[in-house]
């Protein structure tokens, strides 16, 4: 079995490592459901807005 673990100078298990990876994860985790959140806000107004516009064209009784 392959050792694909990630070791310090002195033969310790590189926490340091691992902890910036965790850190580079997070980032890219809240990045994309930033990005996922901002194009569901887009969508709603543009659906909100569309609805809108079709009930002012509509004739009034």
């Amino acid at each position: 079995m392959k050792n694909d673990l990630k070791y310090d100078a002195f033969g310790n298990l590189d926490a340091d490592y691992y902890v910036e990876k965790a850190y580079e994860l997070r980032r890219a985790y809240y990045a994309q459901m930033t990005k996922n959140a901002v194009a569901s806000v887009k969508a709603f107004c543009a659906k909100l807005t569309a609805n809108r516009s079709m009930k002012s064209a509509q004739p009034q009784h």
